[in-house]
């Protein structure tokens, strides 16, 4: 019997604009859960990260609370923590990253009735040694790549690590064309199956996969289970490991996407400038998400706009003329770059390193 552990990553930043969460609400997020309800046999895992449900919250989205508790109470999807603002936990001070949890804690306990939680999602699938050792979960998703030999389910100290399958997360992330169920099924193995993707794939990024997902639970050939439902069947069999690799759910190496360039070292600097300081806990948080250094990465993604926002949460949380200059520094760095000519250098970049590693995979 094929068994599939899915996890499904529910997130927005916590600086998006209302009409674009609102779009996704309305073309991805309730028609998704819309179909959830609607079938029946199965178990999803899911996180929902807190300042999404904040933000619907803010919206007034109350179908999205009623259908989301509808399916915990009916046992179709187990929740699972994570942080509240979706900071890239291993290049972040521990103090924040716990207080974030415990308020993300709160927000799930708040807003959804899930008062615990046995499993935990680390934005961005970003782990480390010390961010394992940080979270006190049952188990912890993390990616292959952490991992010299990448089984389903690992005991790694106190907890289980479930591991993101690579070869069949990336069809729903990147597959080229009009995705089907034969595609997916021909990729999948006997045993367990755990993946992990972002919500927003089905429906938001690619119209057809909602779809799919939906005649995939509907499919006689793979049954869909929890995770901790996974880890009943299949952890007494797990092996052991002592040491995991640095490592996200993207191709990079490390945690270089987010950390490599000279503008996302700054906004790391202002960072670190601000939380030496006094500060508002709320604002400062606001700009911790991953999405701000990935969006500086300009590989390919670029957006200055979204990334002052982060900055100017950072600079408001702190009254300080040290802060401030940091602060100066790195906007006008940012806007420097924007004008220079290099972005659209590096687009051009990114999209040949696709084509080559595309045409290589046809090979």
């Amino acid at each position: 019997m094929r068994h599939w552990a899915m996890v499904l990553h529910f997130y927005q930043p916590p600086t998006q604009e209302d009409d674009i969460t609102n779009n996704v609400l309305n073309f991805c997020y309730l028609p998704l859960l819309r179909m959830l309800v609607q079938k029946s046999g199965y178990g999803l895992t899911v996180n929902i990260s807190g300042c999404l449900l904040l933000q619907l919250q803010k919206l007034g989205s109350g179908e999205f609370f009623e259908l989301t508790k509808e399916l915990i109470k009916e046992g179709k999807i187990e929740i699972i923590n994570s942080v509240l603002d979706h900071p890239l936990m291993p290049v972040m001070e521990s103090d924040v990253t716990l207080r974030q949890i415990k308020v993300n804690s709160k927000v799930l306990k708040e807003l959804l009735g899930v008062s615990k939680t046995q499993g935990f999602f680390p934005p961005e699938l970003a782990v480390d040694s010390p961010i394992l050792d940080l979270i006190k979960s049952s188990y912890v998703v993390v990616d292959e790549r952490a991992l010299d030999k990448p089984d389903p389910i690992v005991k790694y100290h106190d907890k289980y690590l479930v591991v993101n399958n690579r070869a069949i997360g990336e069809i729903f992330r990147s597959y080229p064309d009009q995705l089907g169920v034969e595609t997916v099924m021909e990729r999948l193995q006997n045993g367990l199956t755990i993946t992990a993707n972002d919500a927003e794939l089905f429906g938001h990024h690619y119209t057809e996969r909602l779809q799919v997902l939906a005649d995939l639970l509907s499919s006689s050939e793979v049954k869909f289970i929890t995770v901790a439902e996974a880890i009943k069947r299949y952890g007494d069999v797990a092996t052991t490991v002592t040491e995991i690799k640095p490592s996200t759910w993207q191709n990079n190496k490390g945690f270089d996407l987010w950390t490599r360039n000279r503008l996302q070292q700054k906004y790391l600097k202002l960072l670190q400038t601000v939380h030496a300081m006094k500060y508002n806990r709320e604002l400062f948080d606001r700009a911790t998400s991953s999405c701000y250094l990935y969006w500086l990465s300009n590989w390919p993604w670029w957006h200055p706009g979204l990334v002052e926002k982060g900055a100017s949460n950072l600079i408001k949380s702190v009254k300080n003329a040290k802060a401030e200059a940091v602060y100066q520094d790195f906007i006008q760095s940012m806007w420097r770059y924007h004008k220079s000519g290099k972005v659209e250098m590096n687009y051009q970049k990114y999209g040949e390193v696709r084509k080559l590693d595309n045409d290589y995979k046809q090979l």
